[in-house]
Order: C-alpha cells, then sequence, then structure tokens
C-alpha cells in the first residue's frame, strides 16, 4: 500500500509555539512515566522481605496493576476525546503522582496492592493523551521521530529514578529506603498545573452533536473493528517485549549477577543510554522507511539482545556492557513508533480512545509476562523465563503489524472535518424528518 500524504501550508508563528509547548508537556508526561514506573522496578528488589512477599507475588502485584493501565488507558481515551487531551493529561499526572507517593505508606501487601492499582488506572491513559495530543501538532513527515524522541523521554525518567534510588539506597537502610522512593514520586506533580496553564489542544474540543456515537463503541463499528483488534494485539506484543526486560532487570542483576546496589545501577545506566538512542534513532527510521519495515527489523533485534543478554556473564563486562547497550536500544526502540502509528491508525474523533484501547489494553493482556516470569523463576529461571516471555511478545507483534496497513506520511487531520460535516447533514436530516 502506498503511504499517504498531502500538502498542507506551514504552521504561523503561535502555531508553532503551541506545538512547542505540547511537545513539552507530553515529554514530561513521558518522562514522569519512566521516572514512576521503574522507580517501582527498583523498589521491588527490598519492598518483598520488608511486606513480606515473593517473587510470585510480585508478579501478580505487577499484573494486576498493569490490567489497572489497561482499563485507565481505555477510560482517559475517552475523556481526552470528550474533554480534551490537555485536561486530561493534567488530571492523569496528578493522579499517578499522588498514588505513587500513597505506595510509600504500605504497611502490607494488601495496601501496597491497593495503591498499585490506583496508580495503575492514573498511569494508563497517560500515554495515550500524550501520543494524541503530539500527533496532531506534528507534521506528517516527521510524526515518526517526535513522538519518537518525545518517547525518549521515558529514558531520562528511568536515569532519574536510577540516580534517586543509588543515592536513597547509598544513604539509607533497603527496609525503609523503597519508601522514600516512593515518596519522591509525588514530587512532580506540580508540572501538571504548568501543563494546564500553557498548553491548548491542536483540534478544539467540539460539543457532542446529535447523531454522534461515542468513541469507544466507534471502535467496534464494522469498519473499525478489524483495526482495533490488531491495533491491540501490537500494543501487547510490544509490550510484552518491554516487560519482559524490564520490570525485572534489577532483580535479574541482583539475584542472577550477585550485584551491588552500585553494580545493579552501573548496568543499569548503560541499558539507560542503549534506550534514549534506541527511540530517537527508531523515529528516523520510521519516517525514512516506513512503519512495518522499522518494527519487523527492531522485534527480531530485540529477541536477539534478550537471548545475548541473558546468556552473557555479567563478569565479563567488556562483552557484557556493549550487550547491556544493544539490549536497551533495541528493546526500547521497538516501542518508539508506536504512538506515530497508532494516532495514524484510529481517525481524529476517536484517536485518543483508540490509542488508549490498543495501547492499554494491550498493555493489560501484556500483563500476564510478568506474572508469568515470576510464576516459572522457580522452576525454570529468571533468565529463561525472560527469554520465553519476550520470544511471545515478538512473534504475536510481528504478526499484528504485518496485517496492519503502512501509514507513513498520511495526513490524519482532514479526516475530522469530515467525520463533523457527516454527523451535522445527519442532524440536519433527522430534524428535517
Amino acid at each position: 500500500m502506498q503511504s499517504q500524504s498531502t500538502v498542507v501550508s506551514p504552521p504561523d508563528a503561535n502555531e508553532q509555539s503551541q506545538a512547542k509547548k505540547a511537545y513539552v508537556a507530553a515529554g514530561i508526561g513521558w518522562g514522569l512515566d519512566g521516572l514512576t514506573w521503574t522507580i517501582y522496578g527498583f523498589a521491588l528488589t527490598a519492598v518483598g522481605p520488608v511486606l513480606g512477599f515473593t517473587s510470585s507475588t510480585a508478579g501478580w502485584i505487577t499484573a494486576i496493576s498493569i490490567v489497572a493501565s489497561a482499563v485507565g488507558g481505555a477510560l482517559g481515551g475517552v475523556l481526552a476525546d470528550r474533554f480534551g487531551r490537555v485536561r486530561t493529561l493534567t488530571w492523569v499526572i496528578l493522579g499517578y503522582c499522588l498514588f505513587t507517593g500513597l505506595t510509600a505508606t504500605s504497611q502490607d501487601v494488601t495496601q501496597f496492592a491497593i495503591w498499585r492499582v490506583l496508580e495503575g488506572l492514573a498511569f494508563g491513559a497517560e500515554w495515550a493523551v500524550g501520543a494524541a495530543l503530539v500527533s496532531e501538532y506534528a507534521p506528517a513527515h516527521k510524526r515518526g521521530r517526535i513522538l519518537s524522541a518525545i518517547h525518549s523521554c521515558y529514558a531520562v525518567g528511568w536515569a532519574l529514578s536510577t540516580a534517586i534510588y543509588l543515592w536513597v539506597f547509598s544513604i539509607a537502610d533497603p527496609a525503609v529506603g523503597w519508601r522514600y522512593l516512593f515518596f519522591i514520586g509525588v514530587i512532580p506533580a506540580i508540572v501538571a498545573f504548568w501543563i494546564r496553564r500553557t498548553v491548548k489542544d491542536k483540534v478544539p474540543v467540539t460539543k457532542k452533536v446529535k447523531g454522534a456515537k461515542l468513541p469507544l463503541t466507534m471502535l467496534f463499528s464494522r469498519s473499525q473493528i478489524r483495526t482495533t483488534l490488531l491495533a491491540t494485539l501490537l500494543g501487547m506484543g510490544v509490550q510484552g517485549i518491554y516487560y519482559s526486560v524490564f520490570v525485572f532487570l534489577p532483580s535479574f542483576l541482583k539475584t542472577e549477577r550477585g550485584m551491588s546496589v552500585v553494580g545493579t545501577a552501573g548496568y543499569t545506566w548503560v541499558v539507560i543510554a542503549g534506550s534514549f538512542l534506541g527511540y530517537v534513532v527508531s523515529g528516523h527510521i520510521h519516517d525514512k522507511f516506513g512503519r512495518r519495515p522499522t518494527f519487523a527489523f527492531f522485534f527480531l533485534a530485540s529477541i536477539a539482545s534478550i537471548v545475548l543478554f541473558i546468556l552473557t556473564p555479567a563478569a565479563q563486562p567488556a562483552i557484557a556492557l556493549p550487550i547491556c547497550f544493544l539490549l536497551g536500544f533495541f528493546a526500547s526502540g521497538q516501542a518508539g513508533g508506536l504512538g506515530a502509528y497508532l494516532s495514524e491508525l484510529f481517525p481524529t474523533e476517536m484517536r485518543a480512545t483508540g490509542q488508549g484501547f490498543a495501547y492499554n489494553v494491550g498493555r493489560g493482556v501484556a500483563a500476564f509476562g510478568p506474572l508469568s516470569i515470576g510464576l516459572f523463576t522457580a522452576t525454570l529461571g529468571l533468565g529463561n523465563s525472560i527469554m520465553i516471555v519476550g520470544a511471545v511478545g515478538a512473534t504475536l507483534a510481528l504478526i499484528a503489524v504485518w496485517a496492519l496497513p503502512e501509514t507513513r506520511n498520511k495526513d490524519i487531520l482532514t479526516d475530522h472535518q469530515i467525520f463533523f460535516r457527516r454527523i451535522v447533514d445527519n442532524h440536519l436530516a433527522d430534524d428535517h424528518d
């Protein structure tokens, strides 16, 4: 299928200014995603003994919180299509910062699980809402690289959480240090107020017109259901790869490689550097060669890097460190084009809803990856479990991406005017009858 393109007039200075603010807002949001989520991975190395749960329990809690994020993501997409991208983005940032902080107050497994579920509900909505906001500002021929560059802010948040982890666990006993990690997650909530005051939606919220269906029901219309299901399968595979590695990375380095806090952080820094570059580079490849071939390349390379990482002894840093870099580069880069691709698969009136559903329901199913790793570790070992789950995720993602259309350079805003012209015509026809 040939890529679609439309010649458009260049944006004026005000629109360029608003676009930059939107990019910054989404970048901050995704950076906070990286901060709050990876803090959880680091905290798991210490919280289990304090609250009395095993790797299996950690797998269950992680799975439940990711399933909750699926619900929150689908709901957040609906809210963004109904009330606007910026307003919803503000709400969800405040929500997941608040519940990350409350996680620090947990006194037992039940409380810990409750706060993680509530955090997941808020956390799930942020990615899709930010992606919809940015995709509508980004020029078609640069959409992949812009969204991937903003996605790289996740790695920045991850780097920040690693620095915090290294600092906190060097001055505090791990038995209480994990609480400090979660408390720190509250601080970035102040950026939500800046976003709400300065950033505007590209597509203004339009009042509901008689004849317009709810975005969530439109996802399952006869013309859209195939795309919805395949996009969800793609989201499941992409995140299955990601979660198979990064949720248990600190635990793997500590338990399988016998590393200290400093050693774990050192290897993690190398993975983060690869992750950052993987996001950025993948976006340029997406814009040059297209969505489908780029995804396929990164999926296959992700599995190869996971296998190399698991099978290479960390005692040989001359080999292990470059492999850690490749692991971060490919396992993160394979997700770099997802924001652009999903925005191009769903029309404007259901874009945030579609992205929220595909990404987060996919994430909810992908939650069984960490759960499976936690359950299989006792019999198969942590490394083997990670490889198996990663391979399954890559296989599903490959099937989905080759069943979906190529969308490079697609104009995603013209459908907005077409849609509302159609429902206004329907409204007038009903009044005439």
